[in-house]
C-alpha cells in the first residue's frame, strides 16, 4: 500500500511540474507576443505619413478658422491682454484665439499623438470646444498626385498660429486674419498652410505647400514674377519700429513702403508680387512666420534673419522668438540684405 501511495505521489509531482512548466511557457509566450506588439505599435506610431499629416494640417487650419468665424459672429466675446509688447502695445488674446487653438491643437494630437505641436496659445476651456476627427480627411488632396514619405515623429515639429493678427480681429479688420499650420522636419519648414477664414473670393482662402512635392493650385496662380525696378517693402503696421527711417536710408527715395497686419498676410503679398520684400526689424514669434517661410521657400523665395543673415531654425529646442529681424523675398535676397547691412 505504501508503494502504491508513493507511485501516486510521484505521478502527482510530475503532473504538477508539467502544469508549472506549461504555465511558464504560456506566460513567456504571452509576454513575448505583448512585447513585440508593443514594440510594433511604438514603431508604427513613431513613423507617420507626411501626406496624411499635410491633409491633417490643411483641415486643422480650416476648423480653426471656423472657430474664429463663430466667435466673430457672437454679439460679444472675451478680450484679454497677455502683457505689453516691446513697442508698448497690448498683446491681445481673445476667445477666438483660445477656441481656434483647442480645435487645431487637439485635433492634430488626436491623429498624431507622438508629434510635437507648438502653439501660440495654451489650452483654455477646451472642454467647451468640439474637437473634430480629422483622421480620414485625405480627400482634401484628391486633386493632387503626391508621392508620400514616411518619417519618424522625433524629427517633426508642428507650429500653429490659431489666430494671426488678433488686434486687427478685435478692430474688425478681417482681411488680415489667418490661421496657420507649419510642419518642420529637423528644424526646416517643409509644409505651410495659411487659411483666410473671412476671404469671400472663390479659391482665395486656403494656400498650402509641401516643398518638392506639391503646391495648392491657387498658390500657383497667385505667384507672379515681380518687377524689381522699385523696391516695395511690406512691414508691420503695429511693429514698424524704425523701419521707415532705415528703409529711406537704405534705398533712398526710390522705395515704396506698405504697412499691413498679420505675418501670414504679408508673406502672401510677397508671393503675389504686391510687395518685393517683407521686412521686420523687431522680435517676432516663430509660429507667426513658419508657415509663410515654408510656402515662400517652396516657391523659390528666401527667408533669413535680417541682421545676422542666417537661415531660421524651427526645431522645438530653439527659441520660440526670432530676435534678429526678418527678411523674406522672392528674388534678389542678397541685394536686400546688403542694403540693410550698410545702414
Amino acid at each position: 500500500m505504501r508503494g502504491f501511495n508513493h507511485i501516486i505521489h510521484i505521478r502527482m509531482n510530475i503532473r504538477t511540474r508539467k502544469t508549472i512548466i506549461c504555465g511558464v511557457v504560456i506566460s513567456l509566450s504571452l509576454l513575448y507576443l505583448y512585447t513585440n506588439r508593443f514594440l510594433y505599435t511604438s514603431v508604427r506610431d513613431k513613423n507617420i505619413s507626411l501626406k496624411l499629416l499635410l491633409a491633417a494640417a490643411i483641415t486643422a487650419a480650416e476648423i480653426g478658422g471656423s472657430e474664429v468665424i463663430a466667435v466673430h459672429n457672437q454679439v460679444k466675446f472675451e478680450i484679454e491682454s497677455k502683457g505689453k509688447t516691446k513697442e508698448g502695445l497690448n498683446d491681445l488674446v481673445t476667445e477666438a484665439d483660445y477656441r481656434s487653438h483647442c480645435a487645431m491643437y487637439h485635433s492634430l494630437l488626436e491623429v498624431f499623438p507622438s508629434i510635437t505641436v507648438i502653439s501660440e496659445e495654451t489650452s483654455k476651456n477646451c472642454d467647451k470646444v468640439v474637437v473634430s476627427n480629422i483622421k480620414d480627411n485625405i480627400n482634401v488632396l484628391n486633386d493632387y498626385d503626391i508621392k508620400d514619405e514616411i518619417i519618424n515623429t522625433d524629427d517633426i515639429t508642428v507650429w500653429i498660429d490659431p489666430l494671426d493678427a488678433t488686434k486687427e480681429f478685435t478692430e474688425n479688420l478681417l482681411q488680415y486674419i489667418t490661421t496657420m499650420v507649419c510642419v518642420a522636419v529637423k528644424g526646416k519648414p517643409i509644409m505651410g498652410v495659411i487659411y483666410k477664414p473671412f476671404e469671400t473670393k472663390q479659391n482665395s482662402s486656403l494656400f498650402w505647400s509641401w516643398t518638392n512635392h506639391a503646391i495648392s493650385k491657387n498658390l500657383q496662380i497667385l505667384h507672379k514674377l515681380q518687377d524689381e525696378k522699385t523696391p516695395i517693402l511690406i512691414i508691420s503696421q503695429s511693429h514698424a519700429g524704425q523701419i521707415y527711417n532705415v528703409a529711406k536710408i537704405a534705398f533712398g527715395k526710390d522705395v515704396n513702403i506698405i504697412s499691413a497686419a498679420g505675418a501670414g498676410y504679408k508673406f502672401l503679398e510677397v508671393v503675389s508680387g504686391n510687395a518685393t520684400a517683407y521686412v521686420h526689424m523687431t522680435a517676432i514669434k516663430k509660429w507667426d512666420i513658419c508657415a509663410g517661410t515654408a510656402i515662400l521657400t517652396a516657391l523659390g523665395g528666401t527667408v533669413t534673419q535680417l541682421f545676422d543673415q542666417q537661415l531660421i531654425s524651427f526645431s522645438p529646442s530653439d527659441s520660440k522668438v526670432l530676435q534678429w529681424g526678418l527678411l523674406a523675398t522672392m528674388s534678389n535676397h542678397a541685394w536686400y540684405l546688403d542694403k540693410f547691412s550698410n545702414v
